[in-house]
């Protein structure tokens, strides 16, 4: 065979193997996000009982608010909340465990992150946090995915501790069993 030919043939093949070798996919080269904080892990990728989660307004702080979970209870271990705002403006949502009544929490506390005070509340206490969408919060059409690895069975309220949204109606009651 004459070189020219041989180098074609050559390059050729060796074209033919990279082009081949770009387009296969593997499972271990998928990329994820991922970060702990408190036993929270945030990933792109669900881990656990999923729960799908909405929360929305109409008119802002103009009226009311919700904040709906699916399902509203699950077996303890890891549980996967899928949370979506499908309102106007910026939510979170927030994971309390506690045994007082989702619509009952006292708002005793403002500003970021929240503390007490004795006049202008607009949050509840975050006492029982247990995770949470995280910064920054959640733009209109914006949606976020996080994992708590071991949500132990007890009473949980769903909330939005944004100035003023629990008190609006972005609230829920959960149960892990």
């Amino acid at each position: 065979m004459r070189p020219a030919r041989l180098f074609t043939l050559v390059f050729t093949l060796a074209l033919g193997v990279a082009l081949v070798a770009g387009c296969s996919s593997s499972s271990s080269s998928k990329s994820s996000k991922k970060s702990s904080s408190g036993g929270v892990t945030v990933s792109s990728e669900a881990a656990g009982t999923p729960v799908a989660v909405t929360v929305s307004d109409t008119k802002g702080l103009n009226g009311p608010m919700t904040l709906v979970p699916a399902p509203v209870s699950v077996a303890s271990g890891a549980v996967t909340f899928n949370v979506k705002n499908t309102g106007t403006i910026d939510h979170e949502m927030i994971v309390l465990k506690t045994d007082t009544a989702y619509n009952a929490l006292p708002i005793v506390d403002a500003g970021d992150p929240p503390a007490t005070v004795t006049t202008g509340a607009d949050k509840i206490a975050e006492t029982g946090n247990v995770g949470e969408t995280g910064d920054p919060n959640l733009k209109p059409g914006g949606s976020r995915t996080f994992t708590i690895k071991n949500l132990a069975p007890g009473s949980y309220v769903l909330a939005c501790n944004i100035a003023k949204h629990y008190g609006l109606g972005m609230r829920a009651a959960f149960t892990v069993k």
